[in-house]
């Protein structure tokens, strides 16, 4: 994470829990506080709070958006977890961020595993934080892992071996009931022994009975549990949380620098694991080309990508199945590549995309009035934020001559129309592409803001 000045995040930092101190928040750190807080040891700081702590916690983390001058560039919220990701420029190419995750409980697809009622017991202090204690930091990490299927990343196996020692009675009586004895007593020995990073996950079977178990313990309240998962599933399915986004221009507009410019940012905000790059399309279907050589009907596939527009155009036809095998291919791979990514609330970062071949079709060697290629994007699911890097035609021929300077203008209007028209956000790329990529970047960062901002006031926020 770059910052201009180190200072500031210890700043914020204590502001943040004097203002929850203050509002009389009930909450604790739930992992990763050796550090706080004078700065985030991880990530992200996890905090838990009561369920019904979410309206005073959203308050309090907007008061301290207001008090230091901080962006909601992300707000997310579902049945265990409110998230906030707060942002400020510091720099061109630098900016401070701040992820704050509060947690209201310990759930199994669904299903209260510890409320945050038990989890809030004993806290420990640290450097006057309160912080949960380290039988249910252990807990918290482990019964989520093993029941769901993840094993335990090694990192933990020190510490966990620590706490299990010191603390295996409290560690039984928790896990006792959910596994059976003789599995708790493994799981216990496996983790006092440093290796819980080798204990294997239930199996389905042994799932199953987990899950009864806490079904049976919280009767009528497992079935609303239930249905609040399963309902914020549905939501995110139908209006994926994830962020779908295009950077499109002609040749020579510097629009790959821009993209290497805005995709250390992205990951910053969002995590590198959380970002996808792709090029022009999903490319769940194989080139044109390809499968022409496939059929025996080409030799040679032509792979000069210095030159796109060195073909002609097909004909009617031709283009026509172009166009349609595009479009086939823009549809599957929606759903296969992009929309899966989106639902787990990562970001898609596209190099073009469907937008480039209303504008520059010659490039994909179609031939169509533009109206019905500006009707067949009506088909597609499109990327939520389409921008175009707009550079003086006369700056683009100097950089590129493989288009004649008034065919590079009629391309600049061709993308000109389509931002007129919606399908674009312009992007002056005439001064440094660092301004460019700043551009882009703090139009996310302002909508995430505004979306956040207004869905926290329905709430009365």
């Amino acid at each position: 994470m770059q910052v201009a000045a180190p200072v500031a995040e210890g700043r914020i930092l204590k502001l943040m829990f004097s203002i929850f101190e203050a509002q009389g928040l009930q909450y604790a750190i739930l992992r990763n506080y050796e550090t706080l807080p004078e700065r985030v040891g991880a990530r992200d700081v996890d905090i838990l709070i009561p369920p019904e702590e979410i309206k005073k916690a959203s308050a309090a983390i907007m008061y301290l958006a207001e008090k230091q001058g901080l962006l909601v560039a992300h707000h997310y919220c579902d049945e265990r977890l409110l998230q906030f990701i707060l942002v400020h420029r510091t720099g061109l190419n630098q900016l401070f961020d701040l992820k704050i995750d509060f947690f209201t409980s310990n759930q199994i697809y669904g299903l209260e595993v510890m409320s945050a009622r038990e989890m809030l017991c004993n806290p420990l202090r640290h450097r006057g934080i309160p912080v949960v204690a380290e039988p249910v930091q252990l807990l918290d990490k482990f019964l989520f892992h093993v029941v769901v299927g993840h094993a335990l990343h090694p990192k933990y196996n020190a510490r966990f071996a620590r706490i299990a020692t010191q603390e295996s009675g409290i560690l039984f009586n928790a896990l006792a009931p959910l596994t059976g004895k003789a599995e708790a007593e493994g799981m216990i020995g496996a983790l006092s022994a440093g290796q819980g990073s080798d204990i294997p996950s239930l199996n389905f079977w042994q799932r199953m009975r987990v899950l009864g178990r806490l079904w049976r313990r919280q009767r009528a309240g497992g079935v609303l549990q239930m249905t609040r998962f399963l309902y914020e599933r549905l939501r995110n399915h139908l209006r994926p949380a994830g962020l779908f986004v295009s950077i499109s221009g002609p040749d020579g507009s510097g629009k790959t620098t821009v993209i290497e410019l805005v995709l250390p940012h992205l990951r910053q905000l969002y995590g590198s694991d959380n970002v996808a790059y792709y090029h022009f399309r999903p490319t769940v279907l194989p080139r044109i080309a390809e499968v022409a050589r496939a059929a025996k009907a080409l030799d040679q596939v032509d792979e000069d990508y210095a030159r796109p527009h060195r073909a002609e155009p097909s004909g009617i036809i031709g283009s026509a199945g172009r166009l349609s095998y595009y479009l086939l291919d823009y549809i599957l791979g929606y759903f296969r590549r992009v929309y899966p990514e989106l639902v787990d609330r990562k970001v898609i970062l596209f190099d073009r995309y469907y937008q480039d071949m209303i504008a520059d079709p010659g490039r994909s060697r179609i031939r169509m009035p533009t109206s019905i290629l500006r009707l067949a994007a009506r088909l597609l699911p499109l990327p939520r934020f389409s921008f175009f890097i707009r550079v003086d035609p006369e700056e683009v021929h100097r950089r590129k001559q493989e288009l004649s300077l008034d065919e590079i203008s009629e391309l600049n209007a061709r993308y000109d129309d389509l931002a007129t028209r919606g399908f674009l956000i312009p992007i002056d790329n005439d001064v440094a592409p660092e301004v460019a990529a700043a551009k882009i970047v703090d139009f996310i960062i302002e909508h995430g803001d505004r979306s956040a901002r207004r869905l926290l006031a329905r709430r009365g926020i």
